[in-house]
């Protein structure tokens, strides 16, 4: 057995304990003389014993998806829900402008707020949001892999080669089809994967890079569990951390926050 087919067909069963008779022999034997898959495996195990112990998950969980469509849906109701004009009112002119002025004030107090939490300050810079958005608008005009790409197994394996992350997001419930990986370096000299998604009405990029030390934005933006989402410079972002926090999961788009946030909803890591 070679590396490529136990990280495709072995390393997730093995982890969940699923193999029995021969096939668990082959993946043991497989294990037993291969550090790095041995290594893939003693993560996949320590990821899924935190995963089930910890509140948060990569993973979005069926009931965290239905929380993020409702809200959606309620969004939707209330833009398409028609709103009755108020009664004609006989109080002085003053009072009803009052009514309206502090509605409105409130209104534009809410929404100078949401802003700042969703919009990192144009000021500042995060290296690691320039480098996937730059490289996320390359990517749209052309992606090379640099790595073998023929099975989500084949960017695994060549990610855990160079003791990166070998966890891929599956986008094909809201129809991406993966296109490829590439392994490069920021500019401070720091590994990055980048597995590219495209779907007919979009594209998806997904980079991991070791969060220490990396210049980041404040957590406490729109959350859901580990997600934190952002608009940056025209982007829409997801960030997330894997258990242990060594790493951290970049995805960019060009949709809406809303339609970003249902493709999250609907795929999985």
């Amino acid at each position: 057995m070679d590396c490529g087919t136990y990280i495709a067909d072995y390393l997730t069963p093995h982890a969940d304990g699923e193999l029995r008779g021969a096939e668990l022999a082959r993946a043991e034997a497989h294990v037993a003389k291969c550090p790095q898959c041995a290594a893939a495996l003693a993560e996949e195990r320590e990821l899924k014993a935190m995963l089930h112990v910890r509140a948060g998950m990569l993973r979005t969980p069926p009931q965290v998806r239905g929380s993020i469509l409702a809200a959606l849906d309620a969004a939707d109701r209330r833009e398409t829900t028609p709103r009755r004009a108020p009664a004609p009112s006989r109080r002085p002119a003053i009072v009803r402008g009052l009514r309206y002025a502090i509605p409105i004030a409130l209104a534009a107090a809410i929404a100078f707020f949401v802003i700042i939490l969703r919009n990192p300050t144009p000021a500042e810079s995060y290296p690691a949001f320039d480098y996937a958005t730059d490289h996320y608008d390359q990517f749209l005009g052309r992606f090379d892999p640099n790595v073998p790409s023929d099975s989500p197994g084949d960017i695994a394996a060549a990610y855990i080669d160079h003791k990166m992350p070998g966890y891929l997001w599956n986008f094909q419930p809201s129809g991406y089809k993966l296109l490829g990986g590439r392994i490069e370096k920021m500019p401070d000299g720091r590994f990055v994967t980048n597995t590219f998604y495209r779907s007919d009405d979009g594209a998806i990029l997904c980079s991991f890079v070791a969060s220490s030390g990396l210049k980041l934005p404040p957590r406490d933006a729109d959350e859901l569990g580990v997600h934190h989402f952002f608009e940056y410079r025209g982007h829409t972002i997801c960030m997330s951390y894997l258990p242990g926090g060594k790493y951290v999961c970049i995805l960019v788009s060009r949709k809406p926050m809303k339609a970003f946030m249902q493709d999250i909803a609907a795929s999985e890591l």
